[in-house]
């Protein structure tokens, strides 16, 4: 919670179901304004919650979902949209909130990739009615396998905590159908040692991003100013002169 700053957390066993769970505990229906770039449990969490996905197309710089594109695909059924900040990178937030805001629409990031960004030193968690984060062990940051939404609505924290739980209210009262997604003991323990060597592990990313940034020049995809260095985008036009130069600078 401190991390995030807000007090709107809910913990998961893994971040397909924290996901799934956000959608049905927020009662998104109707069509989700999505990406086709992202792992397919974005797209498999709206299937799991009978609702359609729309999709629309990427911005050339970044691969996060294009506002212009968003709007455009705006329609009666439309209820939410669902962009994802892609490979640490955040999406444009401003102007995605703003068309959320002018539509009435509601705006759920999948951030699986995102722990830790920051936005004018604002944690990416403050943008959007929900964030979801996976601490999947192949995350900058992890916990083996695990999940979190963060949410403004501090009314959801009940329904959320529920539908994880199979419903239970308390020890002998079940006041709705929910599922097993709750973090276990194993996660939260490999979750909180990790959380302590996160900034050491950003800091050893930045240099090797630094390294290869270097000997691509301008192939790599990213803004130092956001970034978290989850994941390095190489856009390569050809791979053999990519290899050759790497070779000849002894990397």
């Amino acid at each position: 919670c401190n991390y995030f700053e807000t007090n709107n957390v809910s913990l998961f066993n893994n971040g397909t179901l924290a996901l799934q769970i956000g959608l049905e505990g927020m009662g998104i229906a109707g069509e989700v304004i999505t990406t086709p770039f992202t792992f397919v449990a974005t797209t498999h969490a709206l299937y799991w919650n009978k609702i359609r996905p729309v999709f629309v197309d990427i911005e050339p710089n970044y691969y996060t979902l294009d506002p212009e594109k968003v709007e455009a695909a705006i329609t009666p059924w439309t209820t939410a949209i669902l962009p994802v900040h892609v490979f640490g990178h955040p999406c444009n937030v401003q102007a995605l909130a703003d068309i959320a805001r002018r539509y009435n629409l509601r705006l759920i990031y999948d951030a699986a990739h995102a722990f830790g960004v920051r936005i004018e030193n604002k944690s990416i968690a403050h943008f959007g009615d929900m964030s979801m984060f996976s601490f999947h062990a192949t995350k900058l940051y992890h916990s083996l396998e695990g999940g979190m939404l963060t949410f403004q609505d501090s009314g959801l924290k009940d329904i959320l905590d529920y539908l994880k739980n199979f419903g239970f209210k308390n020890e002998m009262e079940v006041v709705m159908p929910g599922t097993n997604a709750k973090m276990n003991e194993m996660q939260a323990l490999m979750g909180s040692m990790i959380l302590g060597y996160l900034d050491k592990l950003i800091e050893k990313r930045r240099k090797i991003t630094e390294i290869y940034r270097e000997v691509n020049e301008n192939e790599c995809c990213y803004s130092l100013a956001n970034y978290l260095f989850e994941t390095l985008l190489i856009i390569l036009n050809c791979r053999e002169d990519w290899e050759r130069n790497a070779f000849n600078r002894g990397r």
